[in-house]
């Protein structure tokens, strides 16, 4: 699956010197209309102690991209 250019497993630098994983996406929707209101991009970091994961813009995402 891919949204706004992210794919689930897309590896981006996070802060100075840690890397973060792109794990999963969350779609908010509207109860009232059942419309999508917007979609959300979880990460986890990679080789770190932390396994927690955390909400990441897609802009970061993009502009951080490890190739």
């Amino acid at each position: 699956m891919e949204i706004k250019n992210v794919k689930i497993g897309d590896k981006f630098k996070y802060g100075k010197n840690l890397t973060a994983k792109v794990v999963d996406f969350h779609i908010v929707t509207s109860l009232k209309t059942s419309k999508v209101v917007k979609y959300l991009c979880i990460a986890q970091l990679i080789g770190g102690l932390a396994t927690n994961e955390f909400e990441v813009p897609f802009a970061s995402v993009i502009r951080n991209k490890i190739k």
